[in-house]
């Protein structure tokens, strides 16, 4: 299983949001990512948090910057438009993009960017929430704020059918708060577990939480727990590496 560090980025500095609303400074994320490098994380993955919704593109620059001093695997995604965008975001350095509003809005520019770079190098954002009132669980996208009109497991299967050759699940009710990985997808990861890897976000708190995941998933990703250091990034590598 991958520990892959969550960087969400606005105008070159590090932010966290709380369940996708309203969003905190934390500093350089040049400064995040050489720390999380030094300390042994698998990947890192880089979001221009509020791209789609206002219609920004992540920092090329920053980047190539972080890539100089990175030797592993690096995903960006946020406010890709086109595939020029995605193109521009591999020539920086990063070995994947990742994709959520695209897919809803443009779902043809999508799939001529999974065609173009293939889909080994293109994730797949589904951000979901189940709600209280039913077992529905509903996906969105831009930050949240847009209905897919997909339940996540409709949602998955469009995923599929694109192409994307990873997927990204995020849990908006528990992104920022502590509250632990959500067991309410287990019928949805189980199903499609052997279809292309996920990797689960969302309320990451416990180390422990690593082990009813164990051969389900192909990566945990962790922000807030990492960023103000609930968790430390070398301590869950310890784990993983102990046990799995």
């Amino acid at each position: 299983m991958r520990v892959i560090a969550r960087l969400d980025i606005k105008q070159g500095i590090l932010i966290k949001s709380i369940m996708f609303d309203g969003v905190k400074k934390l500093g350089d994320p040049k400064e995040f990512a050489q720390c999380y490098y030094e300390k042994g994380i698998d990947e890192l993955l880089l979001i221009n948090n509020t791209g789609s919704l206002y219609n920004t593109k992540i920092d090329n620059d920053l980047i190539k910057k972080i890539r100089s001093l990175k030797a592993i695997p690096i995903a960006a995604g946020g406010g890709i438009k086109s595939l020029d965008d995605a193109k521009k975001i591999i020539d920086a350095g990063c070995d994947k993009i990742v994709i959520n509003s695209l897919i809803h809005t443009n779902s043809s520019e999508a799939e001529k960017i999974i065609n173009c770079l293939g889909s080994a190098s293109v994730i797949g954002a589904i951000q979901f929430e189940k709600k209280k009132l039913s077992s529905e669980i509903e996906t969105f996208y831009e930050m949240a704020r847009e209905n897919t009109g997909l339940n996540l497991k409709k949602c998955i299967s469009r995923y599929r059918e694109l192409g994307v050759g990873e997927l990204l699940l995020t849990d908006v009710s528990r992104d920022g708060i502590y509250s632990g990985l959500t067991d309410e997808i287990m019928e949805e990861i189980e199903e499609n577990k052997f279809n292309f890897p996920l990797l689960l976000s969302g309320g990451f708190k416990n180390i422990d939480e690593l082990s009813k995941y164990d051969k389900k998933i192909s990566g945990i990703v962790v922000s807030s727990s990492f960023h103000y250091k609930k968790i430390k990034v070398e301590d869950l590598i310890n784990f993983r590496n102990r046990n799995f």
